[in-house]
């Protein structure tokens, strides 16, 4: 079974904002079926990771999955977290919700195969 991009998306993305060498750590995606969504999904994940291991790395986030950091209940602001942090989480989020329509975009073509 073929996993939707947003997790192929989310995988990628954990993979490459653990705390390891760079030169040690490698990450391989196959799709046999060469799907131009999958191609899509991983150039949007490459362009969101430059912000995204940036921002795991500064801030120490955990989980390094966006889809499940950005579904945690937390207020940022109640620890008077610093301003910058709030900025940069803000913009970061915007950005992940190009994972979000290329999911539903996923699940309509897979509905409509079946």
């Amino acid at each position: 079974m073929k996993k939707p991009p947003l997790v192929i998306a989310n995988d990628v993305l954990s993979v490459l904002a653990v705390d390891y060498p760079v030169d040690k750590v490698s990450c391989c995606v196959s799709d046999d079926s060469s799907a131009m969504l999958t191609f899509e999904a991983l150039s949007e994940t490459a362009e969101f990771a430059r912000k995204w291991v940036s921002f795991c790395k500064k801030h120490n986030i955990e989980p390094r999955a966006p889809e499940f950091y950005f579904a945690q209940k937390i207020d940022y602001l109640k620890d008077k977290i610093q301003p910058s942090f709030v900025k940069e989480r803000r913009a970061t989020k915007v950005n992940d919700n190009i994972f979000i329509l290329l999911n539903m975009i996923s699940e309509t073509i897979r509905r409509s195969k079946h």
